[in-house]
C-alpha cells in the first residue's frame, strides 16, 4: 500500500497537471471500488474543475468548484493496495487495463484513475472534512521529540505498532516504520512508553529524515506504485533494512532478520538495534520462582 512518501510524490504531480482546468466529461467504468461511486458522479463534475490538491496522511483531497462557483466540496482519493492516477495529453484511444474514471479537460488533456484490486477509495466529503480516526500528519507540524515522548507515554503498544497506528501519526507504514526504527538504533519489539526522552528525539528525527528522503525519491515502488507519469519511485536502493533479510548491515554487518508483528513484517538489526536489557529479578524471587 502506497505510503506517505508516494501519496505525497501524487499530490505534487495531481497539483502541478489538474487545477484550473474545466472538466469536459466524465467516463466510469460501472464497477465499485471500495464503495461504489456516488449517484451522479460524472454528471456532478461536467463544467466544474479541481482547484487544489491537498492531503492529510495518505489521504487525497482534491478540491472542486462547480461551473457557477456556488458549490465547493472535495474529492476524496485513497489509492488503496494497487490504485493510482495516470495524466496523459494525449487523446485516449484505448483505457488501460484496470481503468475505473477517467476526467477529460478542456485543453484536451485526461486524468484517469486505475485500480486491479479496486480496494481504492473516491467519494464526495466537505472541503473542511478531515479523514476520520486520522492522527497528525507528521508533514503538517515539526515532528519532535517532546511531543513523542508524550504520545509514547500513553502508549502499550510495541514501537513499530505505534508508529503505524494512524490514529496516532498519519501517513507512516511498514517500510518508512522499519527504516526510521534502524536510524533511531531502536528495536520494533520495544515497548513505546519503555522509549527514553533521548531515544524519542532520536526517533522523531529519524521519522522526519525519513520521509524527507523518501519524498525527495518520489517514494518506493516494489510492484504496483507509479506516478502519473507512470515512473516508478526511486527511493527503494535507499533503503537500509526493508526487505534486506540476510544481507549485511550497513553499520555492523549483521544479517538482517525479518520477524513478523501483527501480520506485517519487521525488519530490523539484531546489533544495532538491541534491546537494553531489564531489570534482573531478586535472587530470592528466583529461588521462588517469582517472576521468572
Amino acid at each position: 500500500m502506497p505510503e506517505l512518501p508516494e501519496v505525497e510524490t501524487v499530490r505534487r504531480h495531481l497539483a502541478r497537471q489538474v487545477p484550473g482546468k474545466t472538466i469536459r466529461s466524465v467516463w466510469t467504468s460501472g464497477r465499485a471500488l471500495r464503495k461504489p461511486l456516488a449517484r451522479g458522479f460524472r454528471a456532478a463534475f461536467r463544467g466544474g474543475r479541481f482547484t487544489g490538491v491537498r492531503r492529510i496522511g495518505k489521504f487525497l483531497y482534491l478540491d472542486w468548484q462547480a461551473p457557477d462557483g456556488s458549490e465547493k466540496r472535495s474529492l476524496l482519493a485513497h489509492l488503496g493496495m494497487t490504485g493510482h492516477f495516470l495524466h496523459t495529453t494525449r487523446p485516449i484511444h484505448e483505457r488501460p487495463l484496470h481503468t475505473h474514471v477517467v476526467w477529460e479537460f478542456d485543453d484536451g488533456s485526461s486524468l484517469l484513475f486505475c485500480d486491479a484490486r479496486r480496494f481504492g477509495l473516491l467519494e464526495w466529503v466537505a472541503r473542511d472534512s478531515r479523514p476520520p480516526n486520522v492522527g497528525a500528519d507528521p508533514t503538517e507540524f515539526a515532528l519532535s521529540g517532546e511531543w513523542l515522548a508524550a504520545e509514547l507515554a500513553k502508549s502499550k503498544a510495541p514501537i513499530k505498532a505505534f508508529l503505524l497506528d494512524q490514529s496516532r501519526l498519519a501517513g507512516v507504514g511498514n517500510i518508512y516504520a522499519c527504516e526510521a526504527l534502524f536510524q533511531a538504533r531502536i528495536s520494533p519489539k520495544r515497548r513505546a512508553r519503555t522509549l527514553t526522552r533521548d531515544e524519542a528525539d532520536r526517533l522523531a528525527e529519524a521519522v522526519d529524515s525519513t520521509l524527507k528522503a523518501a519524498i525527495g525519491n518520489r517514494g518506493t515502488t516494489f510492484s504496483d506504485f507509479r506516478d502519473l507519469d507512470d515512473r516508478p519511485g526511486e527511493y527503494g536502493s535507499s533503503l537500509l533494512v526493508y526487505g534486506r533479510q540476510g544481507e549485511p548491515c550497513v553499520r555492523c554487518g549483521t544479517a538482517i532478520r525479518r520477524i513478523v508483528q501483527s501480520g506485517r513484517s519487521s525488519f530490523y538489526c539484531a546489533t544495532c538495534q538491541r534491546k537494553p536489557a531489564g531489570p534482573r529479578p531478586r535472587r530470592d524471587a528466583r529461588r521462588a520462582g517469582i517472576g521468572v
